[in-house]
């Protein structure tokens, strides 16, 4: 797994991330941040639990990605 940032213009994700040539053909979950809504931090552990519980939830999407 891999994570990196960029942005969308028209149905193009922009990024200055090089590194992302050898992954060219794979596929990708995108993930949309609204920049204006403002966040609260939350410790590892809790970060951790969650990515745990919807991976879990989603292991059928997961591996049909992992294809």
């Amino acid at each position: 797994m891999y994570a990196t940032i960029g942005t969308i213009q028209g149905n193009t994700v922009l990024t200055n991330d090089y590194s992302l040539e050898r992954f060219n053909g794979k596929k990708v979950v995108i993930t949309v941040l609204d920049d204006e809504t403002q966040y609260d931090t939350v410790s590892d552990e809790k970060l951790f639990a969650l990515s745990d519980s919807l991976i879990s939830q989603n292991m059928e999407a997961y591996k049909e990605l992992a294809k």
